[in-house]
C-alpha cells in the first residue's frame, strides 16, 4: 500500500512540474516546396510565439500580410482566433472537434536530442485522410517539461513539442524552437478586447460568403 501511494504522489509531482511553465517560446518556420511555382511563401508564416501562463496559452503567427493569434483556454478547452480584417480586430470561435475523417498512427521512440537546454524525444505521426485520400508525415521531438494541453496541435501527444516537421503533398514546414524564456506574463495578453467582433466558425464563413 505504500508502495502505491509513493507511486501516486510521484505521479502528481511530475504532472505538477509540466504544468508549472510559464513564459514564452519562441519558433522559427521554414517551408520547402516540391514545385515552387504551384505555391508561394508569401502567405506562409516565418516565425511563432507561444506565451503560456497557468491555464491560458496564446499562439501568434506572422506572416508579410500581418498578424494572426489563437487564445486557448485549457480548462473549457475553448480557443478563438483573432484577426485583423482590414483596421478591424476579429474573432472566431474555433470549433475543438475531432476529425473522423482522420486515421493517426502515432509512433515513439527511444532516439532523443537536446534542444534550448530539454531532453525531446522523438514521435513519429502517420496522418491518412479518408475523404482526400491523402496522407501526411510529422516528425517531432517533444519535451515532457511543459504540458502537451498548451499545444494547438498534436492531441494526446506525451509533451511539448519543440521542433517538428509537417510533410504532405508538395510542401515541407519546418518549425524549431530558438527561443525559450521563464517569465512573468501579464494576464490581459489573454484577454478578448471589448472591440473585437466574435464570431462562431459557421457564422465567420456565412459572413465571408456574401
Amino acid at each position: 500500500m505504500k508502495k502505491i501511494t509513493l507511486l501516486i504522489i510521484v505521479f502528481f509531482q511530475i504532472e505538477c512540474l509540466s504544468q508549472e511553465f510559464e513564459g514564452v517560446i519562441n519558433f522559427e518556420v521554414s517551408h520547402e516546396f516540391l514545385d515552387s511555382t504551384l505555391f508561394s511563401e508569401i502567405h506562409l508564416p516565418n516565425e511563432m510565439t507561444y506565451t503560456i501562463s497557468g491555464e491560458y496559452a496564446r499562439l501568434d503567427q506572422s506572416t508579410v500580410l500581418g498578424n494572426q493569434s489563437i487564445i486557448k483556454d485549457t480548462l473549457s478547452k475553448k480557443s478563438i482566433l483573432i484577426l485583423k480584417i482590414m483596421d478591424d480586430n476579429v474573432g472566431i470561435e474555433l470549433e475543438d472537434e475531432l476529425d473522423t475523417n482522420e486515421v493517426k498512427e502515432v509512433t515513439y521512440s527511444n532516439d532523443s536530442k537536446e534542444i534550448l537546454d530539454f531532453l525531446c524525444k522523438k514521435a513519429v505521426i502517420n496522418t491518412y485522410n479518408k475523404i482526400t485520400e491523402k496522407n501526411s508525415t510529422t516528425i517531432l521531438y517533444y519535451t515532457d517539461e511543459i504540458s502537451n494541453v498548451y499545444s494547438n496541435n498534436f492531441e494526446n501527444l506525451k509533451g511539448f513539442p519543440l521542433s517538428y516537421e509537417i510533410s504532405s503533398d508538395n510542401i515541407t514546414s519546418k518549425y524549431i524552437a530558438t527561443n525559450i524564456r521563464s517569465k512573468n506574463i501579464d494576464p490581459q495578453l489573454f484577454v478578448i478586447g471589448k472591440n473585437t467582433r466574435t464570431f462562431s466558425l459557421e457564422e465567420f464563413k456565412s459572413l465571408m460568403n456574401k
